[in-house]
């Protein structure tokens, strides 16, 4: 077992809050590891404010360092409610993308992917309206100002990252939830 194996299983085992950096990306993420796999990592996630924020499963190559111990995050861990921290995460399947992409959404009913690749800054939320081992077609759900739906195809060899059950993504759900009941399509 690597170092760096050996200390996600006790980061995870123990529940302990880290600070994961994606530097080439210039993102920090506060969370818990509740999954990892030679490919993928599973983080449960919370803001700097301490609220749960969904999950996030990064690959694992674009990790470049993560923290734990010290000042600030002893003391975001320690404002984080015990019922957010102790809740439990459905299973997500780390086998590829793919698997990803369809248990997330089947526990969230959205997912949010990323390209940081080709740009840190695009990312789509939606739902899932077919897949395969290539493509994502997902119905996607626009800005919070717009509320405008669209299809996009997207393929999954550019996917950098798959979060879902955030603050936002969630405030984006009940927004288009009551203006499909209100009929403003």
């Amino acid at each position: 077992m690597t170092v760096k194996d050996r200390y996600y299983n006790r980061l995870k085992d123990e529940k302990i809050l880290v600070d994961l950096y994606t530097d080439s990306y210039s993102e920090s993420d506060y969370g818990f590891i509740i999954d990892f796999n030679e490919e993928f990592l599973v983080l449960k996630k919370f803001t700097n404010e301490s609220l749960f924020d969904g999950i996030s499963v990064f690959r694992r190559d674009n990790i470049t360092r993560m923290n734990w111990g010290g000042n600030d995050i002893e003391s975001t861990f320690k404002l984080i409610y015990k019922k957010d921290y102790e809740s439990e995460i459905q299973h997500i399947n780390l086998e590829s993308i793919e698997t990803i992409i369809k248990s997330i959404y089947e526990v969230f009913n959205h997912v949010t992917v990323y390209f940081q690749d080709i740009d840190s800054t695009i990312c789509f939320i939606g739902e899932v309206e077919e897949i395969d081992d290539d493509t994502l077609i997902l119905d996607s759900f626009g800005t919070r100002a717009t509320l405008d739906r669209k299809h996009i195809m997207i393929s999954i060899g550019d996917i950098t990252r798959v979060d879902a059950g955030g603050i936002y993504e969630k405030n984006l759900q009940i927004l288009f939830n009551k203006k499909a009941e209100s009929g403003d399509n």
